[in-house]
């Protein structure tokens, strides 16, 4: 259910956004009078969150309660991504299953974020329970031509949209940079270009899969998030969040992916939080230089914990300064 103040009537927010889409610091206007449309990219969940979770968090949670107060109506969704090549190998490592690894993960990352008393997501949605969505989504790609199958496999044409670069403002040449372990050799092999990006991958010997007009498979990262966002909050949304690492390729190929298939606008304004480093390199579980919430000494006390966040903003503050130059 979204949540709503009752201190106030909704009054024109003087509020100012950095938007990554158009690198300008603009005033935000809602889609509709009084309410705001919220999509967070959650994470995927195949270890604990670390201190780079709790500072992006912290941050869209804050941007939340700030409207809320201003008297909007918020609706707040965040998905989980419960079915990845990083789940699978991480349930190979612990010989369990994928559900298994998923569901202690997802159990954690509520007790994390409560104790730091982040207002839990109006809803969570996971790629497994939206599984519909992301095969109609492939559907219409395909049949408008923007996506091809090879052999169970289907991919995205990135030539196919023109508008391709236009958050990131990377060339094509430097898409496989922070594709992070997701894509194989076999596969780039496959592909009618290489920077090409799966919507579907066909079912592997030994691995989960689940049905599809292009036989048993499961879907791309990229292809999950479109789906949630249009199932649960509708075509355009106001506002996207994530962290600077998901800029591209994640949200570059979501607004391809969506753009696409719907021919409007994904979201009206896109916001990043920057990285929390670790000698010159953001905290990330994919590196393994990450300290859990969960281990802090002080993580039992949300507004110590905020307070410590708030301290480091070196790494956002170079972000910002390579994104105007």
């Amino acid at each position: 259910m979204a949540l709503a103040s009752k201190q106030a009537p909704a009054l024109p927010v003087s509020l100012r956004l950095t938007n990554t889409l158009t690198r300008r610091t603009e005033p935000f206007t809602p889609i509709k009078d009084g309410h705001v449309s919220i999509y967070c990219c959650g994470v995927t969940v195949y270890d604990l969150c670390h201190l780079g979770h709790a500072r992006s968090y912290i941050a869209w949670d804050v941007l939340r309660r700030y409207l809320i107060w201003r008297g909007y109506t918020v609706t707040f969704v965040q998905n989980f991504t419960d079915i990845d090549d990083k789940i699978l190998k991480r349930a190979a490592e612990k010989k369990c299953s994928m559900e298994q690894i998923s569901e202690q993960n997802i159990k954690a990352f509520h007790q994390d974020m409560d104790a730091l008393g982040i207002l839990r997501p109006d809803r969570m949605p996971r790629a497994t329970q939206c599984l519909d969505g992301i095969r109609t989504l492939i559907g219409e790609l395909e049949a408008s031509g923007a996506a091809y199958s090879i052999d169970g496999d289907v991919y995205f044409a990135v030539m196919k949209h023109h508008g391709y670069g236009k958050l990131s403002g990377r060339d094509l040449k430097e898409q496989q940079q922070n594709a992070d372990g997701r894509v194989a050799e076999a596969e780039e092999a496959r592909k009618q270009h290489s920077f090409d990006f799966a919507l579907w991958k066909g079912a592997k010997t030994g691995e989960p899969s689940f049905p599809s007009p292009w036989g048993a498979g499961r879907p791309g990262w990229h292809i999950e998030c479109s789906a949630m966002v249009r199932e649960e909050l509708g075509e355009t949304i106001d506002i996207h969040l994530g962290g600077a690492d998901l800029i591209f390729p994640h949200h570059e190929n979501e607004i391809a992916q969506s753009e696409s298939a719907t021919g409007k606008q994904l979201a009206r304004y896109w916001l990043h939080n920057g990285m929390v480093n670790v000698g010159g390199q953001k905290m990330s579980k994919s590196l393994g230089n990450f300290t859990t919430i969960s281990s802090m000494p002080w993580a039992s006390s949300s507004s110590r914990m905020r307070s410590a966040l708030a301290k480091s903003r070196a790494a956002l503050a170079s972000w910002r300064a390579a994104m105007a130059s």
